[in-house]
């Protein structure tokens, strides 16, 4: 609402403003364009562009993006009841979204892959991850697996993979297709969400528990970034917080600490300070 006015705002306005750090104003500034708005930007100052009318834009930013609007209104669509409630519902969204133009999205690749991810869990069946892009082993290739469960932002989803015989996750804008196979899931009792830390990796148990150090700056960023380590946080003294945390994988936690150069001490375990090390050695100048 802010950048909805006449006035532009410099990032340490906006940062002081809503007291947070610069960084995360970027990112709030990130979200908001990949929500399909545009940001009007001169000498460092930012204002949001007004495309449409006032109630609709807002409504959307505050709301649903264009696909959640899209799924809500395909599932509401198909529910096979006959209640005020349905259609009263479709009738807001009718007015408060452009629908006809959200019905373009429909074969947008992301939506089809969770359409059809979503019919194999219901049908029990495995599927075919085709040209997956995995990050981990630097490859691209087609992956048998058995799909179970979407993460609760249908950014991924979880999978039982048979020929490593693990549960992984993976990310929907990594799948090139999906193709539904006719074979019936083999291994459902393995269908269990592993260990997943504050930070988003995932293993069958905790691999080691991390201490650091923080500074205030980097307090704020941990609870920005990753709330659910907010409950691992104690206060050492002012501006000076510490976090005692269990994690699956050293590169979650590894990202944040190498972001933030000199705000971070970390006080144990050894092996997590040279594997910091040893990524640090790795940067090109």
């Amino acid at each position: 609402m802010l950048l909805t006015g006449t006035r532009n705002y410099s990032v340490q306005e906006i940062a002081e403003k809503f007291s947070i750090d610069e960084r995360t104003v970027y990112r709030y500034f990130n979200k908001i364009e990949n929500a399909g708005f545009a940001l009007d930007k001169k000498h460092g100052r930012y204002r949001l562009v007004q495309n449409h009318s006032e109630p609709k834009t807002l409504n959307k930013l505050f709301h649903f993006s264009d696909e959640e609007v899209w799924l809500l209104h395909q599932t509401l669509d198909e529910l096979n009841v006959n209640l005020p409630m349905k259609e009263q519902l479709i009738k807001k969204l009718n007015f408060l979204y452009d629908l006809n133009a959200i019905s373009k999205l429909e074969n947008t690749q992301n939506l089809k892959n969770i359409q059809d991810l979503n019919e194999a869990i219901r049908k029990k069946v495995k599927v075919k991850l085709i040209g997956y892009r995995s990050s981990n082993s630097s490859s691209i290739e087609d992956r048998i697996v058995e799909p179970f469960d979407f993460l609760g932002d249908y950014e991924g989803i979880w999978c039982y993979e048979t020929e490593s015989e693990q549960v992984k996750q993976f990310k929907i804008t990594r799948i090139q297709s999906v193709k539904l196979l006719n074979n019936s899931w083999e291994s459902e009792t393995e269908h269990q969400v592993p260990f997943t830390d504050a930070f988003r990796m995932s293993a069958k148990k905790a691999i080691a528990t991390i201490e650091i150090q923080l500074n205030l700056k980097a307090y704020n960023l941990l609870r920005e970034e990753f709330p659910l380590a907010a409950k691992n946080i104690t206060t050492i003294d002012d501006n000076i917080y510490k976090l005692k945390i269990p994690i699956a994988d050293y590169h979650g936690i590894g990202r944040f600490v190498m972001g933030l150069p000199g705000d971070i001490e970390i006080i144990a375990p050894e092996d997590f300070k040279i594997f910091i090390t040893e990524k640090i050695k790795l940067f090109n100048y």
